[in-house]
């Protein structure tokens, strides 16, 4: 399984599971600053951050990132943060 969170809010409610250092965590690129990437990483977490920012609404900017995680983690799930437009 793989972790997907785009905003802060996102990262913070998973982030007991993100710090168990169980699953690849991957998030947009407003997230975290550098030294919080950091911090996570000093902590055996495989975080891999987007250099750009994804909204949860963005269902394209979503589908492109999931693309780009499915090809470093083929046949894997993603749990994806996202907030569906009604």
């Amino acid at each position: 399984m793989i972790i997907f969170s785009v905003t802060r809010k996102g990262f913070k409610e998973l982030e007991p599971i993100i710090k168990s250092g169980k699953y690849p965590v991957w998030i947009g690129g407003n997230v975290l600053s550098e030294e919080e990437v950091e911090a996570v990483r000093d902590e055996n977490v495989s975080l891999t951050n987007f250099s750009y920012q994804i909204y949860p609404t963005d269902k394209e900017a979503l589908e492109e990132a999931l693309c780009t995680i499915a090809e470093h983690h083929p046949k894997e799930r993603v749990w994806c943060e996202c907030q569906p437009k009604i």
